[in-house]
């Protein structure tokens, strides 16, 4: 008898510890399918495109979002391992294979930017940024990406740099912008011993044409101006706004008669009256010139000498004007 009583209790404590192992598996099974849904929602639903490749290069997981960002589903990537590096500009591919997938000493891996080629041909930004996994024993479980779409700031950074550069009103290269060129123009033109011509334009008598007829009528023929001078101006010419009513050219020349050619083809080109709502404005402007390296070497030289220039004409065309008062 005691022998069976022995047995019952050895089995119905075995069937109270199966009991116990079964709600905790049961208990663990909740946990992971919680811990699955978490992910699926993560992963899945999340706007940056996810993914997951193997050692041997084929994708164990691509999110969703893929499609959105490159035009492809997640089944094309499956497919074809390469479909990464292919959409990637010609241009940025380079960056690609030469990126590493580890951490670095700090602990962080380093992104990089780069443009791709959508299914439809459209041109977006991405910020990459991956590592390799590897599982608790160490094994070398692949590489884990993520990709975020940046071409809309990739868009904003570009009109700030563009505004940075350039005069609001007229649309033309600022201050900043243009001594950067002249700077640049001056290495290469030391380097291959070629000439160019720094040319400033001053309109006459601006501040009477904003007293009489507004500073909307004013930035009307500051525009206009500035539109005419896009004009005249080759490939390898800028023509930019200093500030004010004054206007700087950068052309290039082979030689210091070039520059009547230029001259001519300014005053031929810039309108004398410019049409503004109701009125019609007369406009009178001058015109200096400096060539490289002929009046100077330095950028400091060459915008004085051009300066010094206009000015003399200013003053010539207010004496002419001033004649021409006088006889009527």
């Amino acid at each position: 008898m005691n022998t069976i009583s022995d047995h019952r209790q050895q089995i119905e404590t075995t069937i109270d510890q199966l009991h116990i192992l079964i709600k905790r598996l049961q208990s663990l099974e909740e946990e992971y399918r919680k811990q699955e849904d978490t992910l699926f929602v993560i992963s899945e639903f999340a706007n940056d495109w996810e993914y997951w490749q193997a050692p041997d290069g084929h994708f164990k997981y691509v999110s969703p979002s893929c499609e959105v960002v490159t035009g492809y589903t997640p089944d094309n990537f499956y497919t074809d391992p390469g479909l990464l590096e292919k959409i990637i500009a010609k241009d940025n591919r380079k960056k690609w294979t030469s990126h590493t997938h580890r951490m670095e000493k700090n602990g962080r891996v380093s992104p990089i930017e780069f443009e791709i080629r959508t299914k439809d041909g459209a041109k977006r930004w991405i910020h990459h940024i991956c590592q390799t996994v590897t599982g608790q024993d160490g094994e070398n479980l692949g590489i884990r990406g993520s990709n975020r779409d940046i071409s809309d700031l990739k868009k904003l950074q570009e009109r700030l740099k563009h505004m940075a550069g350039h005069d609001i009103l007229t649309g033309l290269p600022n201050r900043a912008l243009f001594l950067e060129h002249l700077a640049q123009s001056i290495k290469e033109a030391t380097r291959n011993k070629t000439k160019f011509a720094v040319v400033f334009i001053d309109l006459d008598e601006f501040k009477e044409i904003n007293d009489t007829y507004g500073h909307e009528a004013g930035d009307t023929v500051l525009k206009k101006l500035a539109r005419t001078l896009s004009e005249v101006t080759r490939k390898n010419d800028i023509v930019a706004r200093l500030g004010g009513d004054e206007f700087v050219g950068l052309f290039e020349v082979m030689q210091e008669s070039d520059i009547a050619v230029i001259k001519e083809k300014i005053f031929g080109t810039v309108l004398d009256t410019i049409h503004c709502d109701t009125y019609n404005i007369t406009i009178h402007y001058s015109l200096g010139v400096s060539i490289f390296p002929v009046d100077g070497t330095g950028v400091d030289a060459l915008l004085k000498m051009a300066d010094r220039a206009m000015y003399r004409q200013k003053e010539r065309n207010k004496a002419v004007r001033r004649a021409d008062g006088e006889k009527k």
